[in-house]
């Protein structure tokens, strides 16, 4: 389990926030979730902003820049794993399967790139079997929850 979603559970366990180990369907807290994300992604979006202006601020203020931006990233994604987690949903599956399918965008060492650097599909490629990445989870369910000392 990766640190982040390790810390995320722990999180959520230590304040009481459910998290099923199976993907389960939670309607009351979607609400919550929704909010928060976009509260955090309207924080990141301005400290991106902010970030974005860094060749012309001072050596403090760069530091301050940096650091706004990393953290509203963390609030970002700690949103997201805990949104997944109160859905009983399988975030590292579903990484790792969409990571090899986007490792197969290189094919004989050749990547295919748009004029602004980001890499496209090549012909053939297949994305990752999300639908079977959700019925294992609900197979076999998601890492168990951490135990508190």
């Amino acid at each position: 389990m990766s640190d982040l979603f390790r810390m995320r559970r722990d999180f959520m366990r230590r304040f009481d926030i459910p998290s099923p180990t199976r993907p389960e369907f939670q309607p009351d807290q979607l609400a919550m979730w929704q909010t928060m994300l976009d509260e955090e992604l309207a924080e990141l979006q301005q400290a991106l902003a902010e970030y974005r202006a860094l060749p012309a601020q001072s050596p403090e203020q760069q530091r301050h820049s940096r650091a706004e931006l990393t953290a509203e990233a963390v609030d970002v994604l700690n949103v997201v794993c805990g949104l997944l987690l109160s859905q009983g949903l399988p975030l590292e599956a579903m990484c790792e399967a969409i990571h090899d399918a986007n490792l197969r965008k290189c094919v004989d060492g050749k990547v295919v790139r748009r004029a602004d650097g980001k890499v496209l599909k090549p012909e053939g490629w297949q994305p990752a079997d999300k639908a079977g990445v959700i019925r294992d989870a609900e197979a076999r369910g998601i890492s168990p929850p951490i135990e508190m000392d």
